[in-house]
């Protein structure tokens, strides 16, 4: 069997370089030819597992092939091994008409195991109303080829003549082998600008450039478990003139460096979840990106934040248009580093939680300290923030440290306020909170009982929809979030709506219900005292 007689169903050779799937793995052709003493024609294969084979391309004394990994190589009959389908065919199977009732489900493995482990058969309905749509490919838009096998593009143009209206095209984990392949695949699809070829490995061309037509109007990249290194993905992104989102997950990066002119110049996302970065400065790496907006990078090994700003209350040149940072599942555990997010004139959308500076303290605590720090902040982990809550958190700041404040050189009297430097270096906005909502008088400075019994609130909680129930009398820590109340009552009265309204009554006002709206708030935060009621609504 000559090399030439390899061939795919759709008429295409297989060559050196090419991706297969045998027995469940990926894996790289490196060698077609004999493998005396043996007859007929070998594949030398590279797997993507470290010890997927049995060699490293060495037979007999006789080197065929290079290997990534010292035992990742092994020989494989070409009749073992799926050399995947033409883009087109993958879509035409996946997206296809199908005939029949329920369009290709197979309705016999549908069923839902109950807790006696009965199936319990479950009704397909619709699917040939689905295919039906689906299958007219001139109106597809969004088109996902996730695990097809899917080479490249295969002979003809037959996606640009029957699907021309793809704008988003997933080809993750597939068998295609070179970026030359996914252009030939991207050049048939005028109206594209997503485009995922994650849990891919592609070759990266030397020449780049001849690529730029083919992608010239993608503007979302998805690169995730790639394993490039950060210099190849700045490569790779010169072939998108226009490119807007960039997504790089999960390939293992530690270090970055600073992107030039040229390369992602028109970048908003940047996406680094998931990766090794363990430092603060090969974030700020990529902080001169001129229009970048959103920045994620959770899910990495970053311990804390600084700007090498030279004043604390300056606004950083770093990331001068981010308003969304996601910096989730780190190491951050200090105050110094929401003092230094301050600095960022524009950010509007945090997204912290899951950081050890949330084990310090309760959430709602930590909470209102990043919302007095960071000025700009209009969403908090997901949680949008109102003016009120805004007005509350600064307050609260004022009184926190007000003792602080004043032991450090702070005075009520402006002429003789001459806090410290370590004073103003750890809480920057103080004298904010005071220009804006004035000093803290002495009164409020007075150090509270951490005891249990004094932080308890004695209280009645009365439903008027079920009076049946009466009054019920309880005693709540004052630290207890409002929305921990409303589960507490939605319990106690037997409340099935979860669209519950507090007020409360107080005994020193008559005739007046006090609202007690905000979830997130501890009962702390409302004028309650010993022997008020809590009134328990719903819609």
């Amino acid at each position: 069997m000559a090399d030439a007689d390899l061939l795919r169903r759709d008429g295409t050779r297989i060559c050196v370089g090419n991706r297969i799937l045998g027995d469940g793995s990926f894996g790289t052709v490196k060698y077609i030819g004999q493998v005396p003493p043996t007859k007929g024609i070998w594949l030398g294969v590279d797997w993507d597992e470290p010890d997927r084979g049995k060699h490293n391309g060495t037979h007999e004394g006789k080197r065929y092939f290079e290997t990534r990994n010292p035992k990742s190589g092994s020989f494989l009959r070409p009749k073992k091994a799926e050399f995947g389908v033409s883009c087109f065919e993958a879509l035409r199977d996946r997206y296809g008409l199908i005939e029949g009732e329920d369009a290709g489900v197979v309705t016999d493995e549908l069923f839902i195991l109950g807790t006696n482990k009965k199936a319990t058969v479950v009704e397909m309905v619709g699917a040939k109303q689905v295919n039906q749509r689906q299958s007219k490919l001139e109106t597809l838009k969004d088109i996902g080829l996730r695990e097809c096998l899917v080479y490249g593009n295969g002979p003809g143009c037959q996606l640009k003549e029957y699907t021309p209206n793809i704008t988003e095209l997933n080809l993750s984990k597939n068998l295609i082998s070179s970026w030359e392949d996914v252009a030939r695949v991207v050049e048939q699809l005028p109206l594209l600008h997503s485009l995922n070829v994650s849990d891919n490995c592609l070759a990266i061309p030397d020449n780049l450039d001849a690529l730029r037509p083919s992608f010239a109007k993608v503007q979302f990249l998805f690169l995730n478990r790639m394993q490039y290194s950060w210099g190849q993905i700045l490569r790779c992104s010169t072939m998108f003139p226009c490119l807007e989102q960039l997504h790089v997950c999960f390939n293992k990066l530690t270090s970055l460096s600073i992107p030039s002119q040229s390369e992602l110049p028109h970048l908003t996302l940047l996406n680094l979840d998931c990766n090794d970065l363990q430092s603060w400065e090969e974030i700020l790496k990529v902080g001169t990106l001129p229009n970048l907006k959103t920045l994620m990078a959770s899910e990495n090994n970053i311990g804390s934040i600084h700007f090498p700003d030279d004043q604390l209350s300056e606004k950083t040149k770093y990331f001068t248009k981010v308003c969304v940072l996601s910096i989730m599942r780190n190491k951050i555990g200090d105050w110094s580093s929401i003092n230094e997010l301050g600095k960022l004139s524009t950010l509007l959308d945090l997204k912290l939680q899951s950081n050890p500076i949330w084990q310090v303290m309760d959430d709602n605590s930590v909470r209102q300290l990043i919302i007095a720090k960071i000025k700009t902040l209009l969403s908090c982990n997901n949680s949008k923030l109102a003016a009120e809550e805004r007005k509350g958190a600064e307050i609260d700041y004022l009184k926190k440290f007000g003792l602080d404040w004043k032991k450090s050189g702070g005075n009520q009297d402006p002429g003789k306020n001459k806090p410290s430097q370590e004073f103003v270096t750890q809480h920057p906005r103080y004298q904010d909170f005071i220009d804006k909502w004035g000093a803290p008088e002495d009164s409020e400075l007075e150090v509270k009982s951490n005891a249990l019994k004094d932080n308890l609130l004695n209280v009645l909680l009365a439903c008027p929809q079920k009076p049946e129930k009466g009054q019920i009398k309880k005693r709540l820590p004052k630290t207890m979030a409002v929305q921990k109340v409303k589960t507490l009552v939605q319990r106690l009265f037997q409340v099935e709506t979860g669209d519950i309204i507090l007020t409360y009554k107080s005994q020193e006002v008559e005739d007046a219900e006090f609202p007690i709206d905000n979830d997130l708030r501890a009962l702390s935060f409302y004028s309650l005292e010993n022997g008020d009621t809590i009134l328990v609504k719903w819609k």
